[in-house]
Protein backbone atom coordinates (compact mmCIF):
# COMPACT_ATOMS: atom_id res chain seq x y z
CA UNK A 1 0.00 0.00 0.00
CA UNK A 2 1.54 3.14 -0.99
CA UNK A 3 2.74 5.76 1.57
CA UNK A 4 -0.60 8.21 1.20
CA UNK A 5 -3.00 5.10 1.23
CA UNK A 6 -1.62 4.39 4.49
CA UNK A 7 -1.84 7.51 6.57
CA UNK A 8 -5.25 8.08 5.24
CA UNK A 9 -6.37 4.27 6.56
CA UNK A 10 -4.52 5.42 9.77
CA UNK A 11 -6.51 8.00 10.28
CA UNK A 12 -9.90 6.46 9.19
CA UNK A 13 -9.29 3.66 11.93
CA UNK A 14 -9.17 6.18 14.00
CA UNK A 15 -12.08 7.78 13.13
CA UNK A 16 -10.71 11.48 12.88
CA UNK A 17 -10.42 13.98 10.54
CA UNK A 18 -7.82 15.13 8.71
CA UNK A 19 -8.08 18.42 10.82
CA UNK A 20 -8.15 16.28 14.40
CA UNK A 21 -5.36 13.96 12.92
CA UNK A 22 -2.96 17.37 12.34
CA UNK A 23 -3.42 18.62 15.78
CA UNK A 24 -2.27 15.32 17.48
CA UNK A 25 0.29 15.44 15.11
CA UNK A 26 1.34 19.05 15.49
CA UNK A 27 1.40 19.72 12.16
CA UNK A 28 -1.51 21.53 9.82
CA UNK A 29 -4.61 20.10 8.63
CA UNK A 30 -2.98 21.06 4.97
CA UNK A 31 0.15 19.12 5.45
CA UNK A 32 -1.89 15.64 6.23
CA UNK A 33 -4.16 16.27 3.36
CA UNK A 34 -1.21 16.84 1.15
CA UNK A 35 0.40 13.32 2.67
CA UNK A 36 -3.03 11.41 1.88
CA UNK A 37 -2.84 13.22 -1.91
CA UNK A 38 0.79 12.05 -2.70
CA UNK A 39 1.86 15.30 -3.33
CA UNK A 40 4.27 15.23 0.11
CA UNK A 41 5.91 12.93 2.25
CA UNK A 42 6.55 12.75 6.04
CA UNK A 43 9.63 12.78 6.79
CA UNK A 44 11.31 9.74 8.94
CA UNK A 45 10.87 11.45 12.76
CA UNK A 46 6.87 12.09 11.40
CA UNK A 47 6.69 8.19 10.73
CA UNK A 48 7.46 7.19 13.66
CA UNK A 49 5.62 10.02 15.77
CA UNK A 50 2.23 8.63 13.55
CA UNK A 51 3.31 4.96 14.55
CA UNK A 52 3.65 6.25 18.43
CA UNK A 53 0.67 8.23 18.72
CA UNK A 54 -1.46 5.89 16.79
CA UNK A 55 0.17 2.56 18.07
CA UNK A 56 0.75 1.22 14.32
CA UNK A 57 4.04 -0.78 13.59
CA UNK A 58 6.54 1.03 11.64
CA UNK A 59 6.74 -1.63 9.17
CA UNK A 60 3.09 -0.90 8.01
CA UNK A 61 4.83 1.95 6.32
CA UNK A 62 7.41 -0.27 3.82
CA UNK A 63 4.66 -1.61 2.72
CA UNK A 64 6.80 -4.94 3.15
CA UNK A 65 6.83 -7.80 6.36
CA UNK A 66 9.60 -6.94 9.08
CA UNK A 67 11.26 -10.72 7.10
CA UNK A 68 11.89 -8.50 4.00
CA UNK A 69 14.67 -6.86 6.11
CA UNK A 70 18.28 -7.94 7.48
CA UNK A 71 17.30 -8.69 11.12
CA UNK A 72 20.72 -6.69 12.10
CA UNK A 73 21.03 -3.42 9.74
CA UNK A 74 17.48 -3.47 8.93
CA UNK A 75 18.18 -2.77 4.67
CA UNK A 76 15.76 -5.00 2.29
CA UNK A 77 17.48 -7.83 1.17
CA UNK A 78 14.62 -8.79 -1.32
CA UNK A 79 17.04 -11.10 -3.45
CA UNK A 80 18.19 -14.61 -2.31
CA UNK A 81 21.73 -13.05 -3.30
CA UNK A 82 21.91 -10.47 -0.85
CA UNK A 83 21.56 -13.00 2.20
CA UNK A 84 24.07 -14.43 4.37
CA UNK A 85 25.39 -17.54 4.65
CA UNK A 86 25.75 -20.08 7.14
CA UNK A 87 29.25 -21.94 8.22
CA UNK A 88 28.09 -24.80 5.23
CA UNK A 89 27.56 -22.52 2.65
CA UNK A 90 23.57 -22.75 2.91
CA UNK A 91 21.40 -19.28 2.57
CA UNK A 92 20.21 -17.68 6.22
CA UNK A 93 17.03 -16.28 5.54
CA UNK A 94 17.16 -13.67 8.25
CA UNK A 95 20.26 -11.40 7.72
CA UNK A 96 22.26 -9.89 4.96
CA UNK A 97 25.49 -11.30 3.61
CA UNK A 98 27.31 -7.88 4.84
CA UNK A 99 25.96 -8.42 8.17
CA UNK A 100 26.25 -12.09 8.40
CA UNK A 101 29.19 -14.30 6.65
CA UNK A 102 29.42 -18.40 7.26
CA UNK A 103 27.68 -18.41 10.34
CA UNK A 104 28.93 -15.25 12.14
CA UNK A 105 28.20 -11.64 12.44
CA UNK A 106 30.69 -9.66 10.47
CA UNK A 107 31.02 -6.41 12.77
CA UNK A 108 31.46 -7.64 16.79
CA UNK A 109 32.08 -6.06 20.19
CA UNK A 110 29.87 -3.21 19.29
CA UNK A 111 26.34 -1.63 21.02
CA UNK A 112 23.51 -1.63 18.68
CA UNK A 113 24.66 2.25 19.13
CA UNK A 114 28.28 1.74 17.96
CA UNK A 115 26.50 0.13 15.22
CA UNK A 116 24.22 2.42 13.81
CA UNK A 117 27.32 5.14 14.13
CA UNK A 118 29.12 3.10 11.91
CA UNK A 119 26.59 1.70 9.18
CA UNK A 120 24.38 4.39 9.62
CA UNK A 121 26.22 6.55 6.65
CA UNK A 122 26.00 3.32 3.96
CA UNK A 123 22.20 2.88 5.10
CA UNK A 124 21.73 6.89 3.91
CA UNK A 125 23.32 6.41 0.91
CA UNK A 126 21.46 3.37 0.06
CA UNK A 127 17.97 4.28 0.88
CA UNK A 128 18.63 8.16 -0.84
CA UNK A 129 18.45 9.70 2.44
CA UNK A 130 20.07 12.18 4.73
CA UNK A 131 22.47 11.12 7.97
CA UNK A 132 20.47 11.89 10.57
CA UNK A 133 17.50 10.28 9.28
CA UNK A 134 19.54 6.90 8.80
CA UNK A 135 20.67 7.50 11.96
CA UNK A 136 16.90 7.81 13.06
CA UNK A 137 15.41 5.38 11.09
CA UNK A 138 17.64 2.89 12.68
CA UNK A 139 17.22 3.61 16.03
CA UNK A 140 13.73 3.24 15.80
CA UNK A 141 14.04 -0.35 13.54
CA UNK A 142 16.66 -2.07 14.78
CA UNK A 143 15.39 -2.37 18.79
CA UNK A 144 12.90 -4.83 16.90
CA UNK A 145 15.15 -6.94 15.07
CA UNK A 146 16.24 -10.23 15.67
CA UNK A 147 19.45 -9.51 16.69
CA UNK A 148 19.08 -7.05 19.07
CA UNK A 149 15.76 -7.44 20.24
CA UNK A 150 16.41 -10.05 22.79
CA UNK A 151 19.30 -8.18 23.89
CA UNK A 152 17.10 -4.93 24.79
CA UNK A 153 14.30 -7.47 26.57
CA UNK A 154 16.45 -8.73 28.66
CA UNK A 155 18.17 -5.34 29.18
CA UNK A 156 14.44 -4.29 30.73
CA UNK A 157 13.69 -7.18 32.47
CA UNK A 158 17.05 -7.97 34.18
CA UNK A 159 18.93 -4.81 33.59
CA UNK A 160 18.91 -3.15 36.82
CA UNK A 161 19.54 -5.75 38.74
CA UNK A 162 22.40 -7.37 37.04
CA UNK A 163 24.01 -3.40 36.53
CA UNK A 164 23.34 -3.40 40.56
CA UNK A 165 25.09 -7.00 41.32
CA UNK A 166 28.19 -6.85 38.30
CA UNK A 167 28.18 -3.28 37.42
CA UNK A 168 28.01 -1.29 33.78
CA UNK A 169 31.09 -3.10 32.28
CA UNK A 170 29.87 -6.42 32.62
CA UNK A 171 26.52 -5.72 31.85
CA UNK A 172 27.83 -3.96 28.56
CA UNK A 173 30.35 -6.66 28.01
CA UNK A 174 27.38 -9.37 28.08
CA UNK A 175 25.72 -8.01 25.82
CA UNK A 176 28.29 -7.07 23.21
CA UNK A 177 29.00 -11.28 23.29
CA UNK A 178 25.21 -12.13 23.23
CA UNK A 179 24.74 -9.40 19.99
CA UNK A 180 28.05 -10.59 18.01
CA UNK A 181 27.00 -14.94 18.38
CA UNK A 182 25.94 -16.65 15.35
CA UNK A 183 22.85 -18.36 14.60
CA UNK A 184 24.83 -22.10 15.26
CA UNK A 185 25.97 -20.62 18.61
CA UNK A 186 22.16 -19.33 19.54
CA UNK A 187 20.97 -22.60 18.24
CA UNK A 188 23.35 -24.55 20.37
CA UNK A 189 22.63 -22.25 23.97
CA UNK A 190 18.86 -23.13 23.01
CA UNK A 191 19.81 -26.93 22.91
CA UNK A 192 21.73 -26.70 26.02
CA UNK A 193 18.77 -24.77 28.35
CA UNK A 194 16.52 -27.47 26.56
CA UNK A 195 19.16 -30.36 27.92
CA UNK A 196 19.93 -28.22 31.35
CA UNK A 197 16.13 -28.57 32.09
CA UNK A 198 15.81 -32.34 31.47
CA UNK A 199 19.14 -32.51 33.44
CA UNK A 200 17.20 -30.66 36.38
CA UNK A 201 14.50 -33.47 36.72
CA UNK A 202 16.81 -36.28 36.34
CA UNK A 203 18.96 -34.69 39.43
CA UNK A 204 15.87 -34.07 41.40
CA UNK A 205 14.78 -37.72 40.60
CA UNK A 206 18.13 -38.84 42.04
CA UNK A 207 17.35 -36.66 45.41
CA UNK A 208 21.15 -35.63 46.00
CA UNK A 209 22.50 -32.15 45.27
CA UNK A 210 25.82 -32.96 46.08
CA UNK A 211 25.60 -36.40 43.64
CA UNK A 212 26.00 -37.52 40.33
CA UNK A 213 23.38 -35.95 38.52
CA UNK A 214 23.65 -32.58 40.05
CA UNK A 215 27.40 -32.21 39.19
CA UNK A 216 26.88 -32.89 35.81
CA UNK A 217 24.17 -30.86 35.82
CA UNK A 218 25.52 -27.95 37.38
CA UNK A 219 28.62 -28.33 35.40
CA UNK A 220 26.18 -28.43 32.42
CA UNK A 221 24.52 -24.87 33.72
CA UNK A 222 27.90 -23.66 33.79
CA UNK A 223 29.05 -24.37 30.22
CA UNK A 224 26.10 -22.57 29.52
CA UNK A 225 26.32 -19.63 31.27
CA UNK A 226 30.28 -19.43 29.79
CA UNK A 227 28.49 -18.81 26.63
CA UNK A 228 26.99 -16.16 27.66
CA UNK A 229 29.05 -14.03 29.64
CA UNK A 230 32.01 -12.27 28.79
CA UNK A 231 35.54 -14.24 28.52
CA UNK A 232 36.97 -14.41 31.73
CA UNK A 233 34.51 -13.54 34.07
CA UNK A 234 32.92 -16.86 35.01
CA UNK A 235 33.99 -18.12 38.52
CA UNK A 236 32.15 -20.67 40.83
CA UNK A 237 31.62 -18.04 43.44
CA UNK A 238 29.47 -16.05 40.83
CA UNK A 239 27.66 -18.98 39.66
CA UNK A 240 26.88 -19.60 43.50
CA UNK A 241 25.58 -15.60 43.68
CA UNK A 242 23.61 -16.62 40.74
CA UNK A 243 22.22 -19.32 41.87
CA UNK A 244 21.20 -17.37 45.34
CA UNK A 245 19.61 -14.81 43.01
CA UNK A 246 17.44 -17.41 41.45
CA UNK A 247 15.64 -18.17 44.62
CA UNK A 248 15.32 -14.79 45.48
CA UNK A 249 13.61 -13.68 42.20
CA UNK A 250 10.39 -14.79 41.22
CA UNK A 251 10.52 -14.53 37.65
CA UNK A 252 13.60 -17.49 37.56
CA UNK A 253 11.44 -19.22 40.22
CA UNK A 254 8.87 -19.24 37.59
CA UNK A 255 11.06 -20.31 35.19
CA UNK A 256 12.56 -23.44 36.98
CA UNK A 257 9.56 -24.61 38.51
CA UNK A 258 8.06 -25.83 34.99
CA UNK A 259 10.93 -28.63 35.40
CA UNK A 260 9.53 -29.71 38.69
CA UNK A 261 8.18 -28.14 41.84
CA UNK A 262 11.24 -27.31 44.13
CA UNK A 263 13.63 -27.30 40.97
CA UNK A 264 14.60 -23.63 41.97
CA UNK A 265 15.98 -23.99 45.15
CA UNK A 266 17.46 -27.45 44.34
CA UNK A 267 19.59 -26.05 41.42
CA UNK A 268 20.76 -23.62 44.10
CA UNK A 269 21.67 -26.44 46.54
CA UNK A 270 23.53 -28.51 43.47
CA UNK A 271 25.42 -25.14 42.50
CA UNK A 272 26.53 -24.74 45.98
CA UNK A 273 27.45 -28.43 46.43
CA UNK A 274 29.37 -29.08 43.11
CA UNK A 275 30.36 -25.64 41.32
Amino acid sequence: MPMKDTIAAIRKEADLTQEEMAHRLYVTRQAVSRWEAGETTPGIDMVKLICVTFGVPLERFFDMPMSYYCQCCSMPIPDEELHGTEADGSRNADFCKYCYDHGDFTAKGMTMDEFIEATAPMEAKALGVSLDEAVSLMATLLPHLKRWREVGENEEAYGTEVRAAYGNEAADAANEKYVAMGEAAHLQADELELAIKEQLRRAMEAGNPAGPEARKLVAMHGHWLRMYWPEGTYTPEAHKGLADGYVSDERFRTYYEKAAPGATQFLRDAVHACA
